[in-house]
Parts: C-alpha cells; sequence; structure tokens
C-alpha cells in the first residue's frame, strides 16, 4: 500500500513549490488584474520559457515586486542534479539573472 502512494506523495510536495510565494492576498489580487490587463505573462507560458532555457524540474517560485514591477524566481534542479535560480520579469520575459551552483567550483 505504502509502494502505490509513495509516488502520489512525491508528485504532492514537488507541486507545493511549483506555486508562488507571494506576500499577501493583496498581492495575489494585483497579480491577477495585471494578467487580466496583460501587463504580467501568466505564470503557465514563463513556466514553459523557464523549462526550455534550463532543462531540468521546476522545484520552486517565488514571486516579488521590485519599484512596481513582478519578478519570479524560479529554482530549477537539472538534470546532472545541479540547482540553478533563475529571476525573470514577469511583465516581459526577459531572464534578469542566473545564479547557477556551478559557479562555486
Amino acid at each position: 500500500m505504502i509502494k502505490r502512494l509513495l509516488p502520489l506523495l512525491l508528485v504532492s510536495v514537488a507541486m507545493l513549490g511549483v506555486f508562488p510565494a507571494i506576500a499577501g492576498d493583496g498581492d495575489l489580487d494585483r497579480l491577477r488584474d495585471a494578467v487580466r490587463r496583460g501587463e504580467v505573462i501568466p505564470l503557465s507560458q514563463l513556466q514553459a520559457s523557464v523549462r526550455k532555457a534550463f532543462p531540468g524540474e521546476i522545484i520552486g517560485v517565488k514571486l516579488d515586486e521590485d519599484d512596481g514591477r513582478f519578478i519570479y524566481e524560479f529554482k530549477v534542479l537539472k538534470t546532472n542534479g545541479r540547482l540553478v535560480e533563475i529571476e525573470m520579469d514577469a511583465g516581459d520575459g526577459r531572464v534578469l539573472d542566473v545564479d547557477d551552483d556551478d559557479d562555486d567550483d
């Protein structure tokens, strides 16, 4: 029984990190409004861009606001087991910063 539930549990835990962490409901409302107005690209489209440019598994997404613009930080576990963090402008999809743990070597 536990062997059958383990894959479901692992997927559930992994999905917890895919939803953006934000400060509060007001931020979420503002984000939704910005998406409706076309000022912010939907998260699903940005995730697709990240997956294409950085092969691996998205294990976390964080949403910040900086000077009135929304910025996503994606944490991707690459196929080689290394972690990479990508900051992306939610308004235009531009990659602002890439922090690859390969830089530590």
